[in-house]
């Protein structure tokens, strides 16, 4: 593939990611796209109800025949405030390194070929080209970069580690120039 002038390339590597770096991205994806997603505000709602129910038991001097639903009440949202807060991102990692496990080409060392408009990646058996406009989301941890988006395939995952530093930046600034209000950077 060549690169015009005005599609410059960015960068060209071979990376290849681990069970445990897939599933740490694949739990970034679920708090972006899954079942996790506005996880803060569900569990902030639950958390109201417990103090609600908490004040009501006190109103009442806990007094037995008064606090049986403030009592239910505190004990679902406080299960589904660490429903919420833990079992889901702990699932999403579960099901990453499940997905991990199950697909031998996650584990396949890929070429990447990072240019201005579109990112691509091949391998003994796929190539994938993605274009920056089909990327939804573009997050960068310390280890990970997390792409997200296109309708098969939607995660890609580049790891940091095996990267010269000046890959890495001019990788970041890329992200950050190229996808504007799609790239955030977690520290």
């Amino acid at each position: 593939m060549t690169d015009s002038i005005y599609n410059e390339l960015i960068a060209a590597f071979e990376n290849e990611v681990s069970e445990e770096e897939y599933a740490e991205a694949f739990r970034i994806y679920d708090l972006r796209c899954g079942a996790s997603r506005g996880r803060e505000w569900k569990a902030s709602v639950f958390f109201v109800i417990i103090l609600g129910s908490l004040f009501f038991m006190m109103t009442v001097g806990f007094d037995i025949r008064q606090i049986l639903t403030p009592g239910v009440l505190l004990l679902i949202g406080g299960y589904l405030c660490i429903h919420y807060l833990f079992l889901l991102p702990a699932k999403a990692k579960k099901r990453g390194r499940m997905i991990y496990q199950s697909s031998a080409l996650l584990s396949e060392t890929k070429k990447f070929r990072i240019s201005r408009d579109c990112l691509s990646y091949k391998n003994k058996w796929e190539y994938l080209k993605r274009y920056n406009s089909e990327l939804t989301d573009c997050i960068e941890t310390e280890e990970l970069f997390v792409l997200i988006g296109g309708l098969e395939n939607r995660l890609i995952v580049i790891r940091k580690k095996g990267l010269q530093e000046q890959t890495v930046e001019k990788l970041s600034e890329h992200f950050a120039r190229e996808l504007s209000g799609k790239y955030r950077r977690k520290r």
